[in-house]
């Protein structure tokens, strides 16, 4: 019986045919199934993109995404890129012409294709993690706030914790969302009414063009779920967050009763990508799921979490295809019995 990390590698050698040298080429006829896990023929990529010695931080070739993405789903990435800071991602901005460029935070709420991204993926997981100290002001109406300057690397409940020792109160009900600041302004996470985008008092990111831009909140339009910037694409780096002084007890109340209540309610132990589905006005997906009897529900490994309806968990050895006819078939069930067509909230990469 092989071990998980043995298996990983098996399937990725399956994959790059050739290793590390370029050209990258597959050697195996595809579609095939390795250790259960179906693997289908990705185009030729022939390009060794020299630029990227110009990198200073770490650049992995056909990285397997399954490695970091919360439901442990995803084929391997043509070039993984963990950039050391913002010059190395003006460098991928600038150079990487028609090559495609995908974000990849934390991996939540996110689905990669069994087949693997053609292209570079970039993640901020392993640099943008700082956090400013607090700098303490008072409001036109007298009230004590302070600003706290975050990479867009850090994970949200690290963030929300660390408000709470200064007692800073506005985001202790994010707490629980897994996912990093970066990705959380991207999509105006939130949980139990409480959104960041009322929150950000600026962000910065890098353009398409690779030039650094700083943006004031008011300038951003956050609505359910999305976020509208002025011009499309680049890459958040760092977003400044005002924040009211409240009661530290108060707050870290709020913050273990909110965890406490998603420990019981969700499926935290299981490979998940979070909400599948966004509550639709007025009612919750979760219920919808539930009311058409679907709870339970499995194509291949992928299911429906007995725990809470509107999560999709990985049993196993689920692929993304399974996940994605498990959405189709949700969505289909729960219009014929409620009229209502769910909106997936899950984020496919590469589609």
């Amino acid at each position: 019986m092989l071990s998980e990390p043995w298996k990983r590698r098996l399937i990725n050698f399956t994959h790059s045919g050739v290793g590390q040298g370029f050209p990258l080429r597959t050697r195996l006829d595809l579609p095939k199934t390795v250790l259960g896990r179906k693997l289908r023929q990705r185009n030729i990529m022939t390009n060794p993109f020299p630029w990227l010695t110009k990198i200073k931080g770490e650049v992995k070739r056909d990285e397997l995404l399954s490695n970091h993405t919360s439901i442990r789903i995803g084929g391997p990435a043509d070039f993984f890129v963990l950039p050391e800071d913002i010059s190395d991602i003006q460098t991928l901005f600038k150079q990487h012409g028609d090559i495609p460029l995908f974000i990849l935070g934390e991996g939540t709420n996110l689905l990669v294709p069994d087949n693997g991204i053609r292209g570079i993926v970039i993640s901020l997981k392993n640099s943008f993690r700082s956090i400013r100290a607090p700098v303490f002001e008072q409001s036109a109406e007298k009230k004590d706030r302070a600003v706290i300057r975050v990479g867009a690397g850090v994970k949200l409940s690290y963030l929300a914790k660390y408000a709470a020792k200064y007692s800073l109160t506005g985001i202790e009900h994010l707490v629980g969302i897994p996912g990093s600041v970066g990705g959380a302004v991207i999509m105006n996470a939130g949980a139990e009414g409480t959104e960041i985008g009322p929150f950000i008092r600026s962000v910065t990111r890098v353009t398409p063009e690779g030039e650094i831009e700083v943006l004031p909140g008011s300038e951003i339009d956050f609505s359910y779920r999305k976020t509208a910037f002025p011009t499309t694409g680049g890459i958040v780096v760092e977003a400044e967050l005002e924040l009211e002084k409240g009661d530290m007890k108060k707050i870290l109340e709020t913050m273990n009763s909110h965890l406490l209540r998603r420990s019981s309610k969700q499926p935290l132990t299981v490979p998940n990508s979070g909400s599948i589905f966004k509550n639709p006005p007025n009612d919750n997906a979760g219920r919808l799921i539930e009311s058409a009897g679907l709870k339970g529900t499995y194509i291949g490994q992928a299911g429906v979490s007995l725990k809470h309806a509107n999560f999709i968990v990985n049993k196993g050895n689920a692929s993304g295809e399974d996940v994605l006819h498990l959405i189709d078939h949700i969505q289909k069930v729960v219009e014929e019995t409620s009229g209502i067509k769910l909106e997936p909230e899950i984020i496919v990469l590469g589609k």
